[in-house]
């Protein structure tokens, strides 16, 4: 009897030992060194946005991408110290720090400003896939089409912004458009009860909730930590809305030329009496390399420059950046210039303040309101359109009309060349 209590004894603690060292192994767990990862970031009430990202840090220089739905956006730095991760998001002021730790990585979300935000986050390796399959008839309706959006905030109505959604299988995809461009690819699943399509990016963190209730969608727009906006939308037949006269933007003295400086990447300054500019048609695309609808404008760019720079065009971006120290703004241009392809010229025009841009842009136009503003400006120097805002590839249809805007407004402007070199 004794020696059987013993071997039970034996049996037990051998049973314990074992248990302990799965703990401690699966606690001291390495970072994976390549691979994809699924996280939350931390939202007002309570919500969790979700997001994904893939990491390779088998190299001393880190590289990695968010996921959203089809679209790989870069995380221009990632820096391993230890168990820590540091992203670095220069143009946008921002970075993110997570400490790995029990199988996951947590951390923070930080957005320097005057008022600076913070914002938790946690990610782990994605697991295989489960089966999350539902039927039919437990899910929402489709969400597709054409939508016009109603905020409500106190007793006011915001009716300036519209959405476009379309399904793939259970995915969901869309995004809002505002007068000065879209959210960018919003994505989601199809589910049952409330239906969350969402967008990280490093320097965005957009959700919306959807319900589908008495035949009609209202949610809350979610964006970082602002208060959360209470919006319904209606379906509609087109995208199209002509924007009233208080929102358009145009040369104050039509007749005058618009006038700009800058500092290049190299360091010297240019302006618009340039030798180069001499004789042909300009586009002067007002941006910042941190606004994302800036971002998805710069392949149009400079695919337009690459078309047509041998028949008189010039491309100029003009950039107003979140800091005036030239040292920060040259990095975050090259970042820009690498990560899409740009040969046209970047200008940095010191910053977004105020009294910056009321010097070199409200002086000169009604209006300005909007990253990206994109001039058309004839050989003779005249603004002959203005384009506000960019529709980014998210918005589908509205983004080919836009494609075909722009192209059509270079035409007008090289008209006799063009055809002079037929």
């Amino acid at each position: 009897m004794k020696m059987s209590n013993v071997s039970i004894s034996h049996a037990w603690l051998s049973a314990v030992i074992l248990l302990l060292a799965l703990i401690l192994l699966s606690c001291s767990k390495p970072m994976p060194e390549e691979g994809t990862w699924t996280g939350t970031l931390a939202l007002p009430e309570a919500r969790r946005l979700p997001f994904q990202m893939y990491l390779d840090l088998r190299s001393i220089a880190p590289t990695g991408h968010f996921i959203n739905g089809p679209e790989r956006t870069p995380i221009p730095e990632i820096y391993r110290r230890g168990d820590s991760l540091i992203f670095v998001f220069s143009e946008y002021g921002a970075a993110m720090r997570g400490v790995w730790k029990n199988g996951r990585l947590s951390g923070e979300f930080l957005r320097f400003r005057r008022d600076t935000i913070s914002m938790s986050f946690a990610a782990q390796p994605s697991p295989e896939a489960p089966d999350t399959a539902r039927a039919a008839s437990e899910l929402l309706p489709p969400l597709a089409g054409k939508f016009q959006v109603y905020f409500r905030k106190d007793d006011l109505v915001d009716s300036s912004t519209t959405a476009t959604f379309w399904t793939r299988g259970d995915s969901v995809f869309g995004t809002f458009i505002a007068p000065d461009g879209d959210l960018g690819l919003l994505a989601g699943k199809r589910s049952a009860g409330t239906l969350f399509l969402s967008r990280f990016t490093g320097w965005q963190a957009n959700m919306l909730e959807l319900r589908h209730e008495q035949g009609h969608w209202r949610g809350k727009y979610y964006a970082r930590t602002s208060v959360p906006v209470f919006f319904s939308i209606e379906p509609r037949t087109s995208l199209l809305k002509e924007a009233g006269d208080a929102r358009k933007t145009t040369m104050k003295d039509p007749k005058k030329k618009f006038l700009f400086s800058g500092v290049r990447i190299m360091g010297d300054t240019l302006t618009q009496a340039d030798v180069r500019f001499k004789g042909k048609a300009l586009i002067v695309d007002i941006m910042g390399t941190w606004c994302h609808n800036c971002m998805d404008a710069a392949p149009l760019l400079e695919q337009l420059h690459r078309e047509f720079k041998n028949k008189g065009l010039e491309v100029v971006g003009l950039s107003f950046e979140l800091s005036d120290d030239f040292a920060t703004a040259r990095k975050n241009l090259l970042l820009y210039e690498e990560r899409y392809g740009v040969t046209y010229t970047l200008l940095f025009c010191g910053t977004t303040e105020r009294a910056n841009v009321d010097a070199r842009l409200h002086s000169q136009l009604n209006n300005f309101f909007a990253y990206p503003t994109t001039l058309f400006i004839d050989p003779k120097g005249l603004v002959r359109d203005v384009h506000v805002g960019f529709k980014g590839p998210g918005t589908g249809e509205e983004y080919q009309r836009q494609v075909q805007l722009f192209y059509d407004s270079v035409r007008k402007l090289l008209k006799g060349k063009l055809a002079s070199k037929k």
